[in-house]
This record gives structure tokens, C-alpha cells and sequence, in this order.
């Protein structure tokens, strides 16, 4: 190996990133070359000199307002996912409401109807809907059911109300 070869790869070498065969070329011949062994000593110098300036200025930084604001990121990404929650399961409670106000209104008692007065049909496909006595007069609804015609009928049980 040359010098204008290990030049090339002495900052890797130093790094250690070169594959175990070129390592170990490299090596060897900076061992044997003088020019190549005082050049990886400054490119070693150089390396020591900026970790000891990069820990000098991690030490100098003030992170004690870092934590309170990821703190506060946190707790907002977390309210964020507990509503993401309960929107999904918003669909499965309405659900779940509609089918118990649908059992409530199925199942509740019914509303009793009024009494109605109605008397026996005169005829096989007549009904009496409705009968109302008052002073004096009778009133009728019959309604057929075969045809569905209405009929009202108005007769005086007092023959001197008809006048």
C-alpha cells in the first residue's frame, strides 16, 4: 500500500469503519510509515480535541425548560388520543341509546283507549261505532264494513221532540 492510498482512507481507518482485511492493510503500513503514522496522530488529536469542545458545550446548555414543555406535549398528544377514544366509541353508545329508547317506548304500558258505548249490529256487516242519547234523541254512527259506507242515524224516542 502506498501513501496515496492510506491517505485516503486514514480518517475511516482512525473511525475504524473500513472492513477487517483493509483495516489490518492499513494498519501495517502506518506501523512502517512514519509520514502516515504522525498524520493519523493529528487526525486522533483532532477528533479528541472537538469531543472535548462538543462535551464543554453540552455541559454550558441549560435544559431545565426542556422537560415542562415535552411534559406539556405529552399530556396534550394524550387528551388528544382519549377523545380519538371516545369518538370511536360515540357510534357503539348512540347504538346502544337508541335500542334502549326503542325498548322503553315498545315495552311501556299503552294508554287505555276510552270507553266507547256500542251496541250489537242490526245487520251481519254493520257495526255500531258510536250511540249518544241526549234530550231525547239518538244518534247512530253505523259504519259497513264490506263496503265501508258510513251511516248516521238521528231518531226521537219522544215523539214531541221531533217537532
Amino acid at each position: 500500500m502506498t501513501c496515496a492510498d492510506a491517505a485516503e482512507l486514514l480518517d475511516a481507518f482512525v473511525d475504524a469503519e473500513l472492513p477487517g482485511p483493509k483495516l489490518v492493510e492499513v494498519a501495517k503500513h502506518v506501523a512502517t510509515c512514519p509520514a502516515c503514522d504522525t498524520a493519523v496522530r493529528e487526525i486522533e488529536a483532532l477528533h479528541e480535541a472537538v469531543e472535548r469542545v462538543a462535551r464543554e458545550q453540552a455541559e454550558r446548555l441549560d435544559l431545565s425548560g426542556v422537560w415542562p414543555v415535552v411534559e406539556a406535549g405529552m399530556a396534550r398528544a394524550d387528551a388528544r388520543r382519549a377523545w380519538a377514544r371516545r369518538l370511536r366509541a360515540a357510534p357503539a353508545w348512540g347504538a346502544v341509546m337508541a335500542l334502549a329508547a326503542s325498548a322503553v317506548l315498545w315495552l311501556r304500558p299503552g294508554t287505555p283507549e276510552p270507553a266507547r258505548v256500542a251496541a250489537r249490529p242490526a245487520r251481519p256487516n254493520q257495526a255500531v261505532i258510536e250511540r249518544i242519547n241526549s234530550d231525547g234523541r239518538r244518534f247512530e254512527l253505523r259504519r259497513e264494513r264490506k263496503l265501508g259506507t258510513t251511516l248516521i242515524m238521528v231518531s226521537a224516542v219522544d215523539p214531541e221532540v221531533i217537532r
